[in-house]
Order: structure tokens, then C-alpha cells, then sequence
């Protein structure tokens, strides 16, 4: 767990920030269904902390948001650039996470390693949304397009023609092998479905698009 600093120098004093809690660990932190409950009561006790601190001027070093990242197997490498970028906009340059949440979203590698998983505070509310990059070809609604055929080993057959891009992906996914063969066309599937009753908005890229599950599209991050 790494945690920012709750203060940071400036010209002719210092000022107070928010202090922000990052686990970098393997994705079983949140992909463990009693383990992201644990996360997510660790979430409810701690940063909503942060709001009640402000007013009684206490316990300062409770995170005002927490992150998290969903791959199986976790290289921080891929979100250093993310944590860098965050350092820079967030702390140093005091903008909010909402102006900047493309920018620090930007990074290629970052996009098909992992997702990222945040909890903060809205008014006394504590909120949750789930970002991960999603592509009409390679990762659809988020999630990953198999590069082979299951059934017949071909590779990156699956037929896309239909899809548009990816911004325009709002409904449930199915996609089927395109490989002929002696005995026909291959009966395999793909399906990908959209989180049930759960609202998303789109955070347009140059390639693919994050869309943030959880977080209607009015609301700020």
C-alpha cells in the first residue's frame, strides 16, 4: 500500500492536500468477492474518515480516495505512468480526478494490462466505479477478446464487421467464429454482456475508449 504525502510545499508556506492510498498488488485484491468486500469496508471506514476530518480537523492522513488495479498478474511498471501522472495533476498542480481522469488514462500498456478500481467521497456519500479500457476489436465492453478460436485454434477469426467503434458499444456483444472448414462454418461464440443494472460513461481516447462502470454520466469522478 502506498500512500501521498498529506501535505506538499508552496511559495511562502504549505498547504494542506489529500492524501491518496494506492494498493499495488495482484488483482485478487478486488477480483475475490470476500476480498473486495473487504476492500470495500476498509473504503467506507476510511475515506469517508476524510470528510469528517476536514470538519473537526483530525486524523488528516485518512485517504481521501483509494485505487486499486484488477490484473491477475500485477506489473507495476505498467502503472507507474498513471501514479507519475497523478503526482503531477492531482497533488502538485491541485486539479480534481474528473478534469483530469483522461490524461492519466492515456498510458497504451496501462489500457490492456488492467483495470483500475476507485472509492471516494461525493458529499457524505463514499462511491465506487470500476474503469477499464474497452475496444471493439481486442477488448469488447472491457473485456478480452480471445486471440484464438477455443474450438477450431484458428486465430483472430472472430467476425467483427458488424461493430462500430468503440464509443458506441451500449448494448450486450455476441461475436462468432468466421473459419470454414471441411465440416462448415465453426459454432463458436464469444459473448460479452454490459454489467447488469449498472450505469457507465465513456472516457473517449485516440484507441479505444475506458468506460467507468458504475457512475452515471452526469456524475464527477
Amino acid at each position: 500500500m502506498d500512500i501521498v504525502f498529506s501535505w506538499a510545499g508552496e511559495a511562502g508556506g504549505s498547504r494542506t492536500v489529500d492524501t491518496h492510498c494506492f494498493f499495488l498488488c495482484c488483482g485478487a485484491l478486488v477480483n475475490i468477492t470476500s476480498s473486495l468486500e473487504r476492500v470495500e469496508s476498509f473504503a467506507y471506514e476510511y475515506v469517508l474518515c476524510t470528510q469528517q476530518s476536514t470538519q473537526t480537523n483530525i486524523n488528516r492522513l485518512k485517504p481521501a480516495s483509494l485505487f486499486a488495479f484488477n490484473a491477475h498478474a500485477f506489473h507495476p511498471i505498467y502503472a507507474a505512468t498513471f501514479v507519475l501522472d497523478f503526482f503531477h495533476y492531482v497533488i502538485v498542480d491541485g486539479r480534481t480526478f474528473d478534469s483530469v481522469a483522461g490524461l492519466l488514462f492515456s498510458s497504451s500498456p496501462l489500457s490492456r494490462h488492467m483495470g483500475v478500481l476507485r472509492f471516494w467521497t461525493h458529499g457524505s456519500v463514499v462511491k465506487r466505479c470500476t474503469f477499464k479500457w474497452a475496444h471493439s476489436r481486442t477488448q469488447l465492453l472491457g473485456e478480452l477478446v480471445l486471440y484464438q478460436c477455443p474450438t477450431c485454434y484458428c486465430i483472430q477469426a472472430w467476425d467483427q464487421r458488424s461493430l462500430g467503434p468503440s464509443s458506441e458499444l451500449r448494448q450486450d456483444v455476441t461475436i462468432r467464429c468466421g473459419y470454414v472448414g471441411e465440416q462448415g462454418r465453426c459454432t463458436q461464440e464469444l459473448h460479452f454482456t454490459l454489467p447488469p443494472n449498472l450505469p457507465f460513461k465513456t472516457l473517449k481516447q485516440p484507441e479505444g475508449v475506458w468506460v467507468a462502470f458504475g457512475v452515471e454520466k452526469t456524475d464527477f469522478l
